[in-house]
């Protein structure tokens, strides 16, 4: 294990900062490896990531010491396991509802407590040098899991939900927050208020909740409701706020 996993720094509700990556290119993990930024997300949920994609970005981001989570595109075993075989730091789950479908998804990451198959020939497992016992121990110890509210059925049971001690952390996803309760706006009265309870039973709880912010405008706001773990836009807008400053910029000269 690691001094100070960032599983540990999840759990610990220290405010972290990182954003997504949708292109799938390893250089872009590189470039991000070498700024402030505490960990990304590559997006395999809604990006176009190959194994082979994922497998390059998630060597970019160990080589450059990046913690990397996976959004993965389903639950399947076989999705959760090679993700981490190929060395994550941990996964975001999309659209989880329910105490059992959560423990599923924790059982697919664990080896101890759980079902998850074993190979050390993998990444994770240093090719075949990391013995057994050190390998179970360090990716039960390290592997972190955090799992995405975007559903009405999962706001409604997050006070369960938040009480689950074996969930490292929370995400709240607004624009499908949107699309769940048919108001097809991020910003709506209704998905503001699922947030704010959804941010409210985590505190109760003691349990680290996370969002997405297309930008800094909001950030004091959901500080002050207890947000630690943050998801700031992606490389792609990052990417086309730098490029359209600087030509307003050159522009207006």
């Amino acid at each position: 294990m690691t001094e100070t996993s960032f599983r540990q720094l999840v759990r610990a509700r220290n405010r972290l900062v990182g954003t997504f990556v949708k292109t799938a290119s390893h250089q872009t993990v590189e470039v991000l490896g070498t700024t402030g930024l505490d960990f990304i997300v590559i997006d395999a949920e809604h990006a176009p990531f190959s194994q082979n994609a994922l497998d390059t970005c998630l060597l970019a981001a160990r080589a450059t010491q990046l913690p990397a989570l996976v959004r993965i595109a389903d639950t399947e075993p076989a999705t959760i396991l090679q993700a981490l075989d190929m060395g994550a730091t941990g996964l975001l789950v999309p659209h989880a509802k329910t105490v059992a479908g959560i423990h599923a998804v924790l059982a697919c990451t664990q080896y101890r407590r759980g079902s998850r198959g074993f190979s050390n020939s993998s990444r994770a497992g240093q090719y075949g040098t990391t013995p057994m016992l050190q390998l179970v121990d360090s990716s039960d110890q390290d592997v972190a899991v955090v799992f995405q509210i975007e559903d009405r059925e999962a706001v409604e049971a997050i006070e369960t939900l938040a009480a689950m001690e074996e969930v490292d952390g929370f995400l709240i996803g607004r624009a499908d927050l949107a699309m769940s309760y048919g108001v097809f706006d991020a910003a709506h009265p209704e998905v503001y208020a699922a947030a704010v309870r959804v941010c409210k039973a985590c505190a109760a709880a003691n349990k680290p909740v996370g969002m997405f912010l297309a930008d800094a405008s909001e950030l004091e706001h959901w500080v002050q409701l207890g947000v630690s773990l943050f998801v700031m836009g992606s490389d792609q807008a990052l990417l086309r706020a730098q490029a359209n400053a600087m030509a307003s910029k050159v522009r207006s000269a």
